[in-house]
């Protein structure tokens, strides 16, 4: 089995019908945009997440494991 160290950042994604926030994990050493830039992800993985509705902000869900499609993503920051 091999382990790769990771770092967790806090991080915001808005899609076109929701907000959500939560943990994400990227390789020790490199920054957001170098785990957005890898083209061989399709999906991006968030633990401890809260998915709010755009419009309302109706809290719609807290799953502790969400991933999100790379092509829905409109925007995606870290948050503190």
């Amino acid at each position: 089995m091999v382990y790769t160290n990771k770092n967790v950042i806090r991080v915001m994604i808005i899609t076109k019908d929701h907000r959500i926030e939560g943990e994400m994990y990227i390789l020790e050493g490199s920054r957001l945009t170098d785990a957005l830039n890898s083209k061989s992800k399709d999906f991006y993985a968030l633990t401890a997440a809260k998915i709010w509705r755009v419009g309302d902000d109706a809290l719609i869900a807290s799953p502790e494991y969400v991933a999100i499609a790379r092509e829905a993503i409109t925007a995606i920051f870290p948050v503190e």
